[in-house]
C-alpha cells in the first residue's frame, strides 16, 4: 500500500467533515427519533469530527516532514554552491598569478621593454592579493595599462 501523502489526508478529512455535515444536516428527523435513537447519530458525529481533527493534524505532520526533506534537499544545495564558489576564487587567484608573466612575455616578444616593468609589478599585486586573501584585480589594472605593439 502506499504512503499517505499530505494531500490524501487533507482529501480524507474533508470527505469525513462532509459527512458529519451530512449527519448534523439529518438533525431535522429528530423529532421523530426516540432519545436511544437520537444517541447513535448524535455520537457518531462526533466521532466523525474528531477522526476529521485527526486526520487534519497528520496532515500537517506530513507537510512538515515534506518541508523538512526539501529543507535538507536545499541546504545540501547550498553547501554545494559554496564549494563551487570556493572552486571558482581558486581558479580566478591562479588566472590572477598566470596572467602577468604571460603578458610579460607578449611584451618581451613584441619588443615592448617599456611595459616589463609593469607585468612585474601586476604579478607583485596579484601574489599579494592572493596571499592576503582580497580580490585580485591587478590582472585588470596592468592588462589596461599595457598596450603591446
Amino acid at each position: 500500500m502506499d504512503e499517505l501523502s499530505s494531500d490524501d489526508a487533507f482529501e480524507l478529512g474533508n470527505q469525513f467533515r462532509d459527512a458529519a455535515i451530512a449527519l448534523g444536516d439529518w438533525r431535522q428527523h429528530r423529532g421523530s427519533l426516540n432519545k436511544a435513537e437520537w444517541d447513535e447519530p448524535d455520537s457518531q458525529g462526533i466521532l466523525l469530527l474528531n477522526t476529521v481533527s485527526s486526520l487534519y493534524t497528520s496532515a500537517m505532520g506530513l507537510v512538515l516532514v515534506d518541508g523538512q526533506h526539501a529543507m535538507k534537499r536545499l541546504r545540501m544545495s547550498v553547501k554545494e554552491a559554496k564549494a563551487a564558489v570556493k572552486h571558482i576564487n581558486a581558479l580566478k587567484q591562479a588566472l590572477d598569478l598566470a596572467s602577468p608573466p604571460v603578458f610579460q612575455s607578449g611584451a618581451v616578444y613584441s619588443g615592448n621593454a617599456a611595459s616589463i616593468p609593469s607585468t612585474i609589478v601586476a604579478l607583485e599585486d596579484a601574489t599579494e592579493a592572493v596571499v592576503s586573501g582580497t580580490d585580485s584585480q591587478s590582472a585588470w589594472r596592468f592588462h589596461a595599462a599595457i598596450r603591446l605593439k
